[in-house]
């Protein structure tokens, strides 16, 4: 399924999950990136964090307390405490039990369906993680299908330290960082820059500024069918949304052409 051209699509438009199909499941859940595949989105997004054990489990906070039953900083639970929490209650009964997925775990539910992963590294206990999470991708078969991103852009660094080729997306949430953003990718044929979408629609510029220095572009987090058509409109493809189910539809209705 990989591609040898990086980040070449065969579609109008990639709709990517946001941590799942957040809308209707648990954010960062199997049963949320299975509701996505299930839906028809060949894409999804998710959080890492690792544990106390080193283990990179999909969570997005520092700490377990939002998302589960649990509480305190990931990093003092270990890869079996968190399978005990409930990662599901909070968002509805019918995912009662639901735990918190480490990497190995998640990668062999989507494996057989996803055509791109974007994995966000949020946090790590120390730096060399981050070579557990490129190992655990390369070993599960996916390295190639996977978009390494994040805000740290000194993670993205260790991951291309352990892997060369890997594919990475500096995330760019502040227009203070497009300076330093577009340099770090210049001539990176391997690296995209994924935008928060209020930048792009506000700042069109950007897009075809991208496009003339040949960086591919992702944005998040789009809701709304008008902003994505005006994303798509000014050649931003990649579009990640909660409503996967709403996107998906819209997606649906482009010509192929």
């Amino acid at each position: 399924m990989a591609s040898s051209v990086p980040f070449a699509l065969d579609q109008p438009v990639q709709i990517i999950a946001h941590r799942g199909y957040s809308a209707r499941a648990p954010e960062n859940t199997i049963a949320a990136l299975s509701l996505a595949l299930d839906e028809g989105a060949s894409a999804v997004e998710f959080d890492l964090h690792t544990a106390k054990d080193g283990t990179p489990v999909l969570l997005h906070d520092a700490t377990v307390d939002r998302t589960t039953d649990g509480s305190g900083h990931v990093t003092l639970h270990t890869r079996e405490d968190l399978t005990l929490l409930d990662a599901g209650s909070w968002f509805s009964a019918d995912f009662t039990g639901e735990p918190v997925p480490a990497l190995d775990d998640a990668l062999k539910a989507v494996e057989p369906r996803v055509r791109t992963i974007f994995a966000e590294i949020k946090g790590v206990r120390r730096l060399q993680d981050v070579e557990a999470i490129v190992e655990v991708t390369h070993d599960a078969g996916l390295l190639e299908r996977t978009v390494f991103i994040s805000m740290d852009w000194a993670l993205l660094d260790e991951v291309r330290r352990y892997q060369a080729d890997a594919l990475l997306g500096p995330i760019v949430e502040h227009t203070t960082r497009i300076e330093d953003a577009f340099a770090r990718v210049a001539d990176d044929e391997r690296s995209l820059l994924d935008f928060d979408a209020r930048i792009l629609l506000a700042h069109p510029e950007l897009a075809n500024r991208a496009h003339e220095a040949g960086v591919a572009l992702a944005t998040w987090t789009v809701n709304d069918v008008g902003h994505a058509q005006r994303l798509l409109e000014l050649g931003v493809p990649r579009i990640t949304t909660n409503e996967v189910g709403r996107l998906l539809a819209w997606a649906g209705t482009l010509p192929t052409g």
